[in-house]
């Protein structure tokens, strides 16, 4: 079955604005500032703050990448990307060193129901996929970056 790219995509993006949300509430709170679209665009960009959520936006820029390519490419990326996303939201094991996007992710999963609820429509995307490749995510992701 051919991986759904837009629903992937769709959910993926609703994930990020609901982490996206809580960031800036948490931040605007701590900091007592109220940002504007503008300021909280520059600060996704560029503070330390919200570093850990790019992690998750360069996969969705990588997915649509490529979901705009070739239907033969897209299926033979397919499995690659889902071990990506899986990797990504994969809670860490006892022993295993974590990410700085899965030290904010589960914490607020827990938290906050709207970005369970997201997290879980992005794990239904990604059952229709192709098993998840048996590959190192972290140099796919470096190699799609330095190879477009």
């Amino acid at each position: 079955m051919p991986a759904d790219f837009p629903h992937l995509a769709v959910s993926l993006r609703g994930l990020h604005r609901a982490l996206m949300e809580r960031a800036r509430d948490d931040y605007e709170q701590q900091r007592g500032v109220k940002l504007g679209p503008g300021q909280l665009l520059h600060l996704l960009v560029t503070d330390p703050y919200f570093s850990w959520l790019r992690a998750l936006s360069e996969v969705m820029v990588e997915i649509d990448v490529i979901a705009e390519g070739e239907a033969s490419l897209r299926d033979e990326a397919a499995g690659a990307v889902r071990a990506v996303v899986e990797n990504l939201l994969a809670v860490a094991k006892p022993g295993d060193t974590t990410s700085p996007f899965s030290d904010r992710l589960w914490p607020y999963v827990r938290e906050d129901p709207h970005i369970a609820m997201a997290l879980a429509d992005v794990k239904r995307a990604l059952k229709s996929w192709p098993a998840a490749a048996k590959i190192d995510t972290s140099a796919w992701m470096d190699q799609r970056k330095s190879n477009p």
